[in-house]
C-alpha cells in the first residue's frame, strides 16, 4: 500500500509525545525524521526506535534555500511512498509551521497516495503555556526568515520562529527596531516545555543577538505595545485615533466637521504636496503626504458615521480596481511598452464602466 503515515513528536520532552504516536513509531520499520536535531531523540533511542535523518540535506551545500532542502525531503518522502509505506516524523505538530508536511499533503493529493496523520503540542502551546499567556488575547506568527514580507504588528502579540542562531537573530533584531523601541522589552523563550534545557529571558530588544544560547529551539515573542507607547503607527492606528477624535468626549472641533466643512483642506493639503514635490524636500513630501491622507481618513469616518463605508471599504475598492487595470502585471495578458499598457487600461476601464452600468 502507498501511505505516508505523519506524526508530530511534539515540542521536545517525551512527555510531549502521544501514545498513538509513539505506538506507531514502535511498530514501523521505515521512519524518517525531518530531522535529528530534537531533545527528543536520545529517548527515541532508547526505545529501540531506529530511523533515518534528513540533516544531510541541511548540510548539503549545493542548497542556497530552505526552499530548496524541503523539496528534496519531500521528494524523498514520495519515493519512499511509491515503494511500500513510510513513516516522515516532524518537531512540534505536523500541521503548525511545517512547510515540508503541507508540500507533501498537496503531492499526495495530486497522486493520490494515502496520508494520515498523528498531530501532538506544537511549540506554539509550549511557549504560552511556559509564559502564561492566554492566545485568545490574539498574537502574530511570524518566520524570522522573511520580517521583510512578514510584519510584526504592534497592535498585538508577535511570536518568531526560525530564529536559530546570533546571525539569523541580529537581522530580526534590525527589523524589529523599525517597529519597536530599541529598549521594548521582549521574551526569548530556548525548548519551552523540555525539562532541564527550557531558557526563558526577558530583555531589551537591541540586547536580542547577545545572549549567546541562541539555537534550533528558540522562538522570540514581543509583546503588544499599548498606543501611548508606540514606536511606530499603522493604518488601523490611524483610523482609530481619528474614531476617538470624532467620538463623544472627542475634539469639538473634529466632531463638527462634514464632508462640505473639509473640502477647503482638501485642497490646501493637495497644493502643499504639491509644493513638497517642488522643493524635492522627502521630509516635507512624508508630512503633507500624511496631511494629505488625513483627509481620507477623515472623510471615511464621517461616511462610516454615516453608514455609507468605511475606510476599509475605500482600500478595499481601491485594490480592486488596480488589479482589475492591470491584468498584464496580476493576470495573462502582456505588455512590453507604454503603448502597450495604454491599451490594456483603457480596455479595462471600459469593461469597468459596462460592469457599473449594464
Amino acid at each position: 500500500m502507498n501511505k505516508i503515515t505523519i506524526i508530530g513528536l511534539g515540542p521536545g520532552g517525551k512527555e510531549h509525545l502521544t501514545l498513538a504516536a509513539y505506538e506507531k513509531l514502535k511498530k514501523h520499520n521505515n521512519i524518517y525524521l525531518r530531522t535529528g536535531r530534537h531533545p527528543i531523540i536520545p529517548y527515541l533511542k532508547d526505545e529501540g526506535i531506529t530511523f533515518k535523518t534528513f540533516d544531510y540535506i541541511y548540510e548539503d551545500d549545493n542548497h542556497d534555500k530552505f526552499e530548496e532542502v524541503y523539496d528534496h525531503i519531500v521528494e524523498k518522502i514520495l519515493e519512499e511512498s511509491r515503494k511500500g509505506e513510510v513513516l516522515y516524523a516532524v518537531p512540534g505538530n505536523p500541521l503548525v509551521a511545517e512547510s515540508t508536511v503541507q508540500l507533501i499533503l498537496e503531492k499526495c493529493k495530486q497522486e493520490g497516495i494515502e496520508t494520515e496523520i498523528y498531530p501532538a503540542m506544537s511549540f506554539i502551546d509550549a511557549v504560552f503555556t511556559v509564559l502564561k499567556i492566554d492566545p485568545v488575547e490574539g498574537f502574530q506568527l511570524l518566520d524570522g526568515l522573511q520580517l521583510d514580507r512578514q510584519k510584526p504588528d504592534p497592535n498585538t502579540n508577535n511570536l518568531i520562529t526560525q530564529v536559530y542562531n546570533e546571525l539569523v537573530a541580529s537581522e530580526v533584531k534590525l527589523q524589529l527596531m523599525h517597529y519597536y523601541d530599541d529598549e521594548q522589552e521582549i521574551c526569548v523563550v530556548r525548548a519551552a516545555g523540555v525539562p532541564d534545557i527550557q531558557k526563558i529571558v526577558k530583555i531589551p530588544l537591541f540586547e536580542l543577538d547577545r545572549i549567546g544560547w541562541i539555537d534550533y529551539l528558540t522562538t522570540v515573542f514581543v509583546p503588544k505595545v499599548e498606543n501611548s507607547e508606540k514606536k511606530y503607527y499603522n493604518m488601523n492606528n490611524l483610523a482609530e485615533i481619528m474614531e476617538r477624535l470624532r467620538s463623544k468626549g472627542g475634539c469639538p472641533w473634529d466632531v463638527e466637521q462634514t464632508h462640505q466643512s473639509l473640502k477647503p483642506y482638501l485642497i490646501e493639503e493637495s497644493n502643499e504636496v504639491i509644493e513638497a514635490i517642488d522643493m524635492e524636500s522627502d521630509d516635507a513630501l512624508e508630512e503633507e503626504l500624511g496631511d494629505l491622507l488625513l483627509q481620507v481618513v477623515f472623510h471615511s469616518q464621517i461616511a462610516k458615521e454615516r453608514g455609507a463605508f468605511r475606510l476599509e471599504d475605500v482600500v478595499n475598492r481601491l485594490c480592486h480596481k488596480l488589479i482589475f487595470r492591470h491584468p498584464h502585471v496580476f493576470g495573462d495578458k502582456v505588455a512590453n511598452t507604454e503603448a502597450d499598457v495604454a491599451k490594456i487600461w483603457a480596455e479595462q476601464k471600459s469593461k469597468e464602466k459596462k460592469l457599473k452600468h449594464p
